[in-house]
């Protein structure tokens, strides 16, 4: 019976694909280093990742960097934690700029075992106060229009 038993957890864990993983092996994983990034939106905006995540595979740390000066992005509590792949969308207008911001953490179901959650979101940027204006989860697949407005998928003007 301990056989049969042995078998079906090693079915088990060969099925979920790696997505549970020991608590330890986790901790030990998890290391965020310094990693300069930057993205040139124009000539004279860009953004810029201070540090970047292995585990994860995210950046983190925002700065938008105007005519040569760093200025980290104002953040409200639903922003902290959240980390990016490097996307990112420029207004025509050049005062708006979208950004993914990812949510990857694992969720501890035991002192053994955790499991990886992932919640995909984005925020657009006021550039002009270096702020986030709006976090989205629903229309991330949007884009800009000409005056400046972003508009989801659907058709809808989201932000103004």
């Amino acid at each position: 019976m301990k056989k049969i038993t042995s078998i079906v957890m090693i079915l088990i864990i060969c099925i979920t694909c790696g997505n549970t993983v020991h608590r330890q092996s986790h901790y030990v994983q998890n290391k965020t280093v310094k990693k300069d990034t930057v993205i040139a939106l124009n000539d004279t905006l860009s953004l810029y990742y201070a540090s970047y995540n292995s585990d994860t595979k995210l950046w983190y740390n925002l700065y938008i960097i105007k005519k040569k000066k760093r200025i980290k992005v104002g953040k409200g509590n639903e922003y902290n934690g959240t980390g990016s792949e490097l996307f990112s969308r420029l207004s025509p207008n050049a005062n708006y700029v979208v950004v993914d911001a990812l949510i990857k953490d694992y969720v501890h179901e035991s002192d053994k075992d955790s499991t990886l959650h992932e919640n995909y979101t984005c925020a657009i940027i006021d550039l002009k106060k270096v702020k986030i204006v709006k976090q989205m989860q629903q229309d991330c697949d949007g884009s800009w229009n000409k005056k400046s407005q972003w508009i989801s998928a659907g058709g809808k003007v989201v932000f103004k």
